[in-house]
């Protein structure tokens, strides 16, 4: 009588395939973060850049503003509020720490869609490091600008930015594995 079991340790057929799907994902990403960092430059050497602040206070700040009170949710509007002025009053600029969030994401997919394994294996240091760099050297360009002021607070409200999008980053990961998990250990074992 012959019993059937798995192996030990299987070995992960890559194919041709695999390959080539994984460099189109890597390629997508290095495009879609090198173009919003194109968007990031251009709005920190805009001159204009009243203009989208008036959008977002205007088009986006009293609207949610108004549903908020509209549906009872004064106390979350209060809370949002003194968040901003928590975050003003430390010199924080949240327009920076948004879109470099945004930034931080795309880099960490950036690298964890990437060919070398030192990248895969650390792309929430990489982000930040290559992120900050970037920030540092967009807050330089910006002293030879005569019409805008380079800041370290500016800085600062960048870095914060890289670091809060990876921590979401992992924590996101982190809860889809333990809904797959969860999903398996319901199912049971497979066979």
């Amino acid at each position: 009588m012959f019993v059937k079991t798995k192996p030990l340790n299987p070995v992960p057929v890559i194919t041709l395939r695999d390959k080539m799907l994984k460099i189109e994902k890597s390629r997508f990403f290095i495009l879609i973060t090198i173009l919003y960092a194109i968007m990031v430059f251009y709005l920190s050497v805009s001159a204009g850049i009243g203009d989208l602040k008036h959008f977002l206070k205007m088009g986006i700040g009293y609207p949610l503003r108004n549903v908020l009170v509209a549906n009872d949710m004064s106390a979350l509007m209060q809370f949002l509020i003194d968040s901003l002025h928590a975050a003003q009053e430390a010199s924080i600029d949240p327009g920076h720490v948004g879109i470099y969030f945004g930034l931080g994401i795309l880099l960490y997919f950036m690298f964890l869609s990437s060919k070398n394994p030192a990248f895969v294996g650390h792309s929430a240091v990489f982000a930040v490091v290559i992120g900050t760099a970037y920030g540092v050297l967009n807050e330089v360009f910006q002293t030879f600008l005569p019409y805008r002021v380079a800041s370290v607070a500016d800085a600062v409200s960048n870095l914060i930015g890289l670091i809060l999008a990876q921590v979401f980053v992992i924590l996101f990961v982190l809860a889809l594995k333990a809904v797959f998990n969860k999903k398996k250990s319901i199912r049971g074992p497979v066979e």
